[in-house]
């Protein structure tokens, strides 16, 4: 061979090298307290989602996807580990981020960069997730207007200082964004149209008039911590959570923008789920406006919506399997090329298109204990068409058939002993599993009335 030759096939070797796409960026976003089924996409009659809605169409959503807890703090760390609560150990939401593998550890290893922007108390510094990001923002410096000692972030602020620090980014390097929305957790007031939808057809409609608690807890109450201008109207509390959602899609609507502008939204991988969803005035359950005490199906189904770079649809054929947020971190991990750590237990999509009839576990905890003596926490199985519900503190049991009570709304346990007696067991081998539970977090006196304004404490 040649010196010209040589050189020429150095020459191209090289260019080819240049011309190699860079590795995609993964951007994570969890919207706190956002309900499945008030999505335009999912068939929602309100206009509450237009962002999302478009990045549903250009990708693939979830229509049976369920949280591993009603909590926030929990419901994070099963994201993060693909472990379910008994294992990676974080119960409540006073209770520290575990030190285990996580999807942010898994792209580090790959030269990944990792930057985490948060809008709640509950998952900032005191929790330790700051120890697993390269860049950590939990800068909360909005007091909400009718208790001043919680201090939380608007979405669109979250957004803004996400979109800031990725501009001041060196290029080339691939990045991990997690932002996380408090909008829409209550108490539903949206800094842009709060009343967007009062006085449309969903708001007209007759809708139960419910007395104003005086604590957090009361069945067939509206949360003291909800309580808005005296209203004691249903509908006006779900007019306006819908407004909160409004707002978050607005906030990420300016996300998706802010990409484009940057050239990296067809190069980013896009994920948007949620921690939990929320009771609102669901008949059967007497829990209003709240979540966290249940397990229902209101509470645990969260929305998933996954875009891959260029609009691939690769999980097209996973969509109408059974899934769960334990699944998301390995399958984002394949979709960019990735295996999964050891010790996750989520399944990657890509390869396992449904759940057959498996055991959908979702668990709801305080970190309280005076709330655990005074009404205890509810531990739910989904399995095949069941969901079977019991409480810790009395052991009280439910059941319903989601084939003929998709919303739940009749209690089968009396008359199917049989099959609750079947998941009864299942669930106690699940939860038999559990280990230590995570350290608490040094609690200050401000953290401390920040958790008892967002109702996780007394």
């Amino acid at each position: 061979m040649g010196p010209a030759l040589v050189v020429l096939i150095l020459v191209v070797g090289c260019a080819c090298a240049r011309r190699a796409p860079a590795p995609p960026n993964l951007v994570l976003i969890t919207v706190d307290t956002l309900r499945a089924d008030h999505l335009g996409f999912a068939g929602y009659a309100r206009d509450t989602s237009p962002h999302l809605d478009a990045l549903a169409g250009e990708g693939v959503w979830f229509p049976r996807c369920y949280a591993a807890s009603a909590t926030t703090g929990a419901s994070h760390a099963s994201l993060f580990t693909s472990l379910p609560p008994p294992v990676h150990g974080v119960l409540a939401n006073r209770q520290r981020f575990p030190r285990l593998p996580t999807l942010m550890s898994a792209l580090k290893e790959r030269g990944y960069t990792t930057a985490g922007f948060v809008s709640s108390v509950v998952l900032g510094r005191k929790s330790g997730l700051q120890d697993h990001f390269d860049h950590f923002d939990d800068q909360l410096g909005t007091p909400e207007l009718n208790r001043k000692e919680r201090y939380e972030r608007p979405g669109q602020a979250t957004v803004a200082a996400a979109l800031a620090h990725l501009t001041a980014q060196p290029a080339g390097r691939p990045f991990l964004l997690w932002i996380h929305l408090i909008d829409p957790h209550g108490p539903y007031r949206a800094p842009v149209e709060p009343d967007r939808f009062q006085g449309d057809a969903l708001a007209r409609a007759p809708s139960p008039v419910l007395p104003l608690g005086q604590s957090d807890w009361v069945r067939g109450q509206i949360p003291a911590y909800q309580a808005l201008e005296g209203r004691r109207d249903a509908a006006f509390y779900v007019a306006r959570y819908d407004a909160e959602i409004r707002y978050a899609d607005q906030a990420l609507g300016e996300l998706f923008a802010g990409l484009r502008r940057a050239g990296l939204y067809e190069r980013s991988l896009i994920a948007v789920t949620a921690d939990h969803g929320e009771t609102l005035v669901e008949p059967g359950h007497k829990r209003c406006f709240s979540h966290g005490t249940v397990a229902y199906e209101e509470t645990v189904r969260v929305p998933l919506v996954i875009r891959e770079p260029g609009g691939g649809r690769r999980l097209q054929a996973s969509r109408e399997g059974l899934v769960t947020s334990l699944d998301l971190a390995p399958t984002l991990l394949a979709l960019l090329g990735h295996p999964s750590p050891p010790g996750f237990e989520g399944r990657n999509l890509l390869e396992e298109a449904a759940l057959p009839e498996g055991n959908v576990f979702s668990l709801g905890a305080y970190g309280s204990s005076t709330l655990e003596r005074e009404i205890g926490t509810q531990h739910s199985l989904l399995r095949g068409p069941w969901r079977y519900v019991r409480n810790s503190q009395d052991g009280s049991e439910e059941l319903f058939d989601h084939r003929l009570d998709p919303q739940e709304l009749r209690d089968l346990a009396g008359a199917q002993p049989q099959v609750v007696a079947t998941l009864r067991q299942e669930l106690d081998r699940f939860l038999a599993r559990g280990r230590a539970q995570a350290p608490p977090v040094e609690m200050t006196p401000e953290h401390l009335e920040a958790l008892k304004a967002l109702g996780y404490a007394r």
